[in-house]
């Protein structure tokens, strides 16, 4: 029931995630009940767009993490209704630490935010639910 991957969540994002070369991203098109301003979408959308993209770079290959430190930079105003695409690079891996960046980008190319995060391999690397 992951709120950005979960398929089955019903006011979830609903993200799938594709790999290219080194690069890992989604495309989504955000629904307007998710934006801020009108036709704007909500900053903690923004970054939960890119805390999605980051973390399922590395559970995809099996890491079991959590999100120890995010940055994010909203340079434009990211649209609702509008394609986008979501996508991150793995910049370092040290034994249980990495280290991601990831960056929000429109049909253009246009980058409108970016963002920087520090994942955490669990110990045990499993996930426990409540």
């Amino acid at each position: 029931m992951c709120f950005g991957c979960g398929r089955d969540n019903p006011i979830g994002l609903k993200l799938s995630f594709h790999r290219e070369g080194e690069l890992f991203y989604s495309e989504y098109v955000p629904p307007d009940h998710f934006q801020g301003y009108p036709g704007v979408l909500h900053g903690g959308i923004v970054s939960t767009l890119l805390d999605e993209v980051m973390a399922n770079h590395l559970y995809t290959q099996g890491k079991r993490v959590v999100t120890a430190d995010l940055y994010v930079r909203y340079k434009k105003p990211v649209p609702t209704g509008k394609p986008l695409r979501i996508v991150s690079r793995l910049k370092m891996a040290r034994k249980r630490f990495f280290e991601l960046e990831g960056w929000i980008e429109d049909t253009d190319g246009q980058v409108l935010a970016e963002g920087r995060a520090k994942m955490m391999e669990m110990e045990g690397n499993r996930v426990e639910s409540q």
